[in-house]
């Protein structure tokens, strides 16, 4: 029994040095193919510097001065760190459940548009919070790591970003089927102005919403894709931004890619009675 345990060591002693061989041999060949690809840029380096010296030797020769080497500044515009974030939501739209449809014999009363709308409790909820959170900071070690080791808040404010006014019922269709499919959650939906050059995609203010954000994002597609809006059925990029001001961690913004305009109407052909 000791002869065949002392067999088996020196066997793995035996296959550990062959390793070890193999790797060394494959590290010395890796260098060496680094050194002359190294020496090669330096004779390339050497071999274009002799040639700028000649070149200056015939301007030189010819009387004239060779220009200074000129050091080429680009100035770079310092870049508005909330450049990244989406819109605010001051002016966006919050999204009513759909009329009933009127009973018989009922005329339907059209809203007044010059009415106000009323103010959502909601929202002041969650400016009250806000002011809170801004209020609490700077928050003591145990909030900070209670925060990163957590769960995550819930999604309670997802606002979709459209491209015009005509953008707009669309969105609101597939907002109101988003709500009531998910409890709690509000949609508001804003209109981006004219111009606005903003990458589609979506965006969250807490690293922990990630798989939230994916899953609503998803639910987004799944309804817009049951709708026949192809443009908004297609896969958008996401990205985390630190939370601050009213970019809260239980919100959730998603800029939509525009949608191709409605076909022009068909023109009406006279036809002439045949005599």
């Amino acid at each position: 029994m000791a002869t065949s345990l002392l067999q088996s060591f020196v066997g793995g002693t035996r296959a550990m040095l062959a390793a070890q061989l193999v790797i060394s041999v494959g590290a010395m060949a890796l260098a060496g193919w680094t050194l002359s690809v190294t020496n090669q840029l330096i004779r390339e380096r050497d071999r274009l510097q002799e040639r700028v010296i000649q070149l200056e030797e015939n301007i030189a020769a010819r009387g004239e001065i060779p220009p200074p080497p000129s050091a080429v500044a680009v100035p770079i515009a310092p870049q508005d760190p909330r450049a990244n974030y989406p819109g605010s939501i001051e002016g966006a739209a919050p999204v009513a459940p759909e009329a009933a449809a009127p009973a018989d014999g009922a005329t339907p009363v059209p809203a007044d548009p010059a009415s106000p709308t009323p103010a959502d409790p909601r929202s002041a909820q969650n400016a009250e919070r806000t002011s809170e959170a801004a209020a609490e900071a700077p928050r003591d070690l145990g909030a900070i790591v209670g925060s990163l080791i957590g769960p995550a808040p819930p999604l309670r404010t997802v606002v979709l970003h459209v491209r015009s006014r005509e953008e707009e019922p669309v969105a609101a269709h597939i907002a109101r089927a988003l709500q009531e499919r998910a409890e709690g959650v509000r949609v508001l939906i804003l209109v981006m102005p004219p111009g606005d050059a903003r990458q589609s995609g979506y965006a969250y203010f807490d690293g922990r919403q990630s798989r939230a954000a994916a899953d609503f994002v998803a639910r987004f597609h799944d309804a817009a894709r049951g709708m026949q809006v192809a443009q908004w059925s297609a896969q958008l990029r996401g990205i985390a931004l630190p939370a601050q001001g009213e970019y809260t961690a239980d919100r959730l913004d998603i800029v939509l890619p525009p949608l191709p305009p409605p076909p022009a109407p068909a023109a009406a052909v006279a036809v002439e009675p045949s005599r």
